[in-house]
């Protein structure tokens, strides 16, 4: 088991921002495969099963009584013999040689068509050969396919009931960059990425968590 803290300062403030946010789910991804293509400034970044990359993942709930809840995604779950899958997708603009914008939409499905999906907008910055994004999460919620049940399963581990709430958060990645989007290479694919995100429930409640506990809750995460 490995700890990853992606979720940047500036995301965690933007999600302080809301009068009362109660934390409503975070979420995981290891060695997702990244799709670079210039003649539509379009970066496709998804779960996938290779001999290259094993994506593995979780999405956790917090809210509802209880302790937390969380649906695991152990590698191989985007072998296609579910539907579980995990896609982030996106458009850039302003490319420079240091950094991009970005907007995009995002959608994680279960192993039955339970759905957790949402849009985007952030930037990337270029450093050290990595290149990282720091995004805002401005809407997002659970919903489903008619194959759904209203339960989040991964391929292991517990399951929860979706809750039905706004959610709005912070979306941070890490991605390998040999050469940036401006680059004469032009694209590229499967290119190791790592993401978490981190989303709150909106609604104003009682017992709204501080920004310190948001933080901790994402340094604590663990990835498998």
């Amino acid at each position: 088991m490995k700890t990853t803290l992606l979720i940047s300062a500036t995301a965690l403030t933007t999600i302080a921002g809301a009068a009362q946010a109660d934390l409503a789910a975070t979420f995981g991804y290891t060695d997702m495969g990244a799709n670079w293509n210039v003649e539509s400034n379009t970066l496709n970044v998804g779960a996938s099963e290779t001999d290259m990359l094993s994506t593995s993942g979780d999405v956790t709930n917090y809210l509802g009584a209880g302790f937390p809840s969380t649906a695991l995604f152990n590698s191989g779950f985007a072998d296609g013999s579910t539907t579980a899958d995990s896609q982030f997708n996106m458009e850039l603009s302003n490319i420079t040689a240091l950094s991009a914008d970005a907007a995009g939409t995002f959608i994680i499905t279960d192993i039955n068509g339970d759905t957790l999906s949402g849009s985007y907008v952030g930037t990337w910055t270029n450093q050290f050969g990595f290149g990282f994004f720091d995004g805002h999460v401005t809407a997002a919620g659970y919903g489903g396919t008619e194959a759904g049940n209203s339960v989040f399963e991964g391929n292991a581990g517990q399951t929860f009931a979706i809750p039905l709430a706004a959610l709005e958060g912070g979306l941070s990645m890490m991605l390998q960059m040999p050469e940036w989007f401006d680059s004469q290479e032009g694209n590229f694919i499967a290119r190791t990425t790592q993401l978490d995100g981190i989303l709150v429930n909106t609604v104003p409640a009682p017992g709204a968590m501080a920004l310190l506990g948001l933080g901790g809750v994402v340094a604590g995460r663990r990835r498998r």
